[in-house]
């Protein structure tokens, strides 16, 4: 989504913000709105710089509009728009004489539309964490309305067995009574009684009815509202934390609104079943007593639905050698489930039997695939934690056989229970997230990629086959997800400016959707991110996380950001051409006068030997008169290397049996002539002059490696270009 489709999202108040933004800087909104891409893919903060390019962007942008123009006369719709040549010609008169001017203008306005944007997002936020907080408070106040409701009908039903009692007991006093007298008022003491007990009763009936009425009127909001919402997000949150998302998925306070609500919803049944037996004893109207049916009914279904949903996959399955939701056949992983309502009116514990689906045949090879809630403080849980699987095979052809790759596979691992509760019966069953299975370690990252994708893709059904026709995602999802990796692996996401670096490689069109081809099955970007990622928390994870990596940035971007800065200042990126996972340096030069931007040849394996710090601290350009320098003194876009990266050098090793300890060289061919001694004030001991003889004093044998030795490069690159060196030079002049 570009900025200016975002700002269109927006509400009214700060969108009025914008325009009136355009008002006071003086640019035309028109413009901006016309051009929106065109405008946003400058950079204008550079442009402002160098007085020449702003004219030639100057043009370049009413050539945009003549270009519109145009397009517009060849349909015959000029009144489709403005006047887009009194647009240029209003543009033209403002800014021809000081294009400079327009490029600060049109910078400061992205920057203002940037800052309107965060707020936007921000007031979502908030809005929306205040949305769920108040639904929350609401469900609380709910169930302590309807335990005020249930303690209310407890007294009602009671006042109406007392009633029924008076009245027995003065009934069975007249009988006693002397039988003339009893004869003689018998007539109308018996008429009087059951008149006088029907009305009594009667009334405090139809108060406990039409008050359990509104109680059950009041469950039904309930469990709405636990059951549709609240377990819902829940199962998103969970689903979410499983790909890495930084999200709560405690049960504590969904089991409260469970064990609350069927509490009160069992009580309340008991209650009409107490209704029911005092009905032989004093029937009430039909009216009432339909009435009381009907709500029996209504609490009888809520309090199945509520049971029915109360098994839950607390933790999904998981390997100890894989990440959560990837099976691999014959290694151990675990699943648990919880109940998350737990009376004491339950006749036995209740047993949990897991069944894997028979999309591709898959055998348990454990006998543990049931197992009884082990009641606990929390709840009932059942935990299966020796669980694995076993691929059936076929010796004739497969009759399971599938159209997918098996990393394309979605299975599910279904939880079956069977509960009997007060006379009532119930069969539930829950079933886990999708999950691969996979046989080799080789097929994580396909598998890994499956999950990711179904995780953004939730309303799509049949879940087994999603991959036959596989929808495509927004790049705001994908997005997301992708920090979402890096947040769980490093506690630091991405930033805007490394997603517009991933967005160009991933979005070709304006509805900016990303297919699964592009994701992974054909342009195997995933892979390339995969190996980035294992780089990072093998070799990276105190400089990435730190945020001294810039990482994703394409190297046409790196010239333009080094090209203005000083000498020595240098970044870090990932390669765009190793599909596994390599990490360079750029760094800019102006040894001749010009500005020449450089780029070492990507490391990897060498980061098993040496760290990225010692590197950058080691490296060094030697020339053919064997001087040697480092040419990296600024880490962009102003710090300097060792306050940088001191923290991370490697301690010296003391020497030991009278050897100096041997340090792995890091240099190159020095493209450019360094800068003199004289010339250059950072000059270090690393700038000392050392001579072809000295150098072989030193390291006798280096000569035989083979070319004079100031042509002898680092030990690690054993594939040198065919230009001999390890650098890439950008004249930028």
């Amino acid at each position: 989504m570009t900025q200016w489709q975002e700002l269109q999202n927006i509400d009214a108040a700060l969108q009025n913000q914008v325009i009136q933004l355009y008002d006071d800087q003086k640019f035309p909104l028109d413009l901006r709105r016309i051009l929106c891409n065109w405008i946003e893919d400058q950079n204008w903060e550079l442009v402002a710089l160098d007085e020449s390019q702003a004219r030639d962007v100057f043009n370049k942008l009413l050539h945009q509009v003549e270009v519109w123009y145009s397009h517009l006369a060849q349909q015959n719709n000029l009144l489709g728009g403005p006047n887009y040549l009194e647009l240029g010609n209003n543009v033209k008169a403002l800014f021809e004489s000081n294009p400079v001017n327009m490029a600060l203008i049109i910078s400061r306005c992205l920057s203002e539309e940037r800052r309107i944007i965060t707020s936007a997002r921000m007031n979502l936020q908030v809005s929306d964490h205040n949305a769920a907080m108040k639904s929350q408070t609401l469900l609380d106040n709910y169930i302590i309305e309807l335990k005020r409701n249930i303690q209310m009908a407890d007294l009602d039903i009671k006042s109406i067995g007392e009633q029924l009692w008076k009245h027995d007991f003065c009934l069975k006093e007249w009988q006693d009574e002397d039988e003339e007298d009893k004869h003689r008022q018998s007539a109308r003491s018996s008429d009087s009684n059951q008149t006088g007990k029907h009305t009594s009763v009667l009334l405090y009936y139809s108060d406990v009815c039409h008050l359990i009425g509104n109680t059950v009127n009041l469950a039904e909001l309930v469990v709405s509202t636990v059951v549709d919402e609240e377990l819902k997000s829940w199962k998103l949150r969970q689903q979410q934390a499983c790909i890495g998302a930084p999200l709560d998925t405690s049960l504590h306070k969904l089991q409260t609104w469970f064990m609350a609500a069927a509490k009160y919803l069992n009580l309340q049944l008991q209650q009409l079943r107490k209704l029911q037996e005092l009905d032989q004893q004093s029937p009430p109207n039909d009216f009432l007593c339909s009435l009381r049916i009907q709500c029996e009914e209504t609490t009888q279904c809520l309090f199945t639905k509520l049971l029915k949903n109360a098994l839950v996959v607390e933790k999904q399955p998981v390997s100890s050698a894989q990440r959560p939701l990837i099976l691999k056949t014959g290694v151990r992983f675990a699943v648990s489930t919880r109940f998350l309502v737990n009376l004491s009116s339950f006749n036995w514990m209740p047993k949990v039997t897991l069944i894997f689906d028979n999309f591709r045949k898959f055998n348990f090879t454990t006998k543990g695939v049931s197992k009884l809630l082990d009641a606990e403080e929390t709840g009932l849980v059942a935990q299966f934690e020796r669980l694995a699987l076993a691929e059936e095979k076929y010796k004739s052809n497969r009759q399971n056989a599938s159209p997918l790759a098996v990393t394309e596979e979605l299975h599910f691992i279904t939880c079956v229970m069977e509960l009997e509760l007060t006379g009532m019966k119930f069969d539930i069953e829950i079933s886990t997230l999708p999950l691969v299975v996979i046989s080799s370690t080789n097929q994580s990252h396909g598998a890994w990629a499956s999950i990711l994708w179904s995780a953004m893709v939730v309303d799509h059904q049949p879940k087994n086959l999603l991959f036959l026709t596989p929808p495509p995602v927004t790049w705001q999802q994908l997005s997301e997800v992708l920090s979402w990796q890096f947040q769980a692996m490093s506690e630091r996401g991405l930033d805007d400016l490394q997603l517009a670096m991933l967005r160009d490689k991933f979005v070709d069109d304006h509805d900016s959707l990303v297919t699964w081809n592009k994701f992974y099955k054909c342009d195997g970007t995933w892979v390339w991110i995969e190996g980035i990622l294992d780089l990072i928390k093998k070799h990276l994870l105190p400089i990435w996380r730190d945020g001294h990596i810039m990482g994703f940035i394409s190297r046409e971007s790196a010239i333009v950001l080094l090209q203005d800065k000083p000498t020595g200042t240098f970044l870090l990126r990932f390669s765009e051409s190793i599909k596994e996972g390599a990490i360079t340096f750029s760094w800019v030069d102006r040894s001749k006068g010009a500005a020449h931007v450089h780029a070492v040849e990507p490391y990897k394996k060498e980061l098993a030997i040496s760290s990225l710090a010692d590197i950058l601290r080691n490296y060094h350009l030697q020339d053919t008169s064997s001087k040697s320098v480092n040419p990296l003194l600024y880490l962009y876009p102003d710090i300097p290397k060792d306050h940088a990266f001191q923290h991370y050098y490697s301690k010296p090793v003391e020497k030991a049996n009278g050897y100096l300890p041997r340090n792995p060289g890091h240099w190159s061919v020095n493209p450019t002539p360094p800068p003199s001694p004289e010339e250059n004030k950072y000059t270090s001991m690393d700038h000392m002059d050392i001579s072809t003889s000295t150098m072989e004093e030193l390291f006798p044998g280096l000569s035989d490696m083979g070319g004079p030795l100031d042509q002898v490069a680092s030990p690690f690159n054993n594939d040198l270009q065919a230009d001999g060196g390890w650098t890439d030079q950008y004249d930028l002049s």
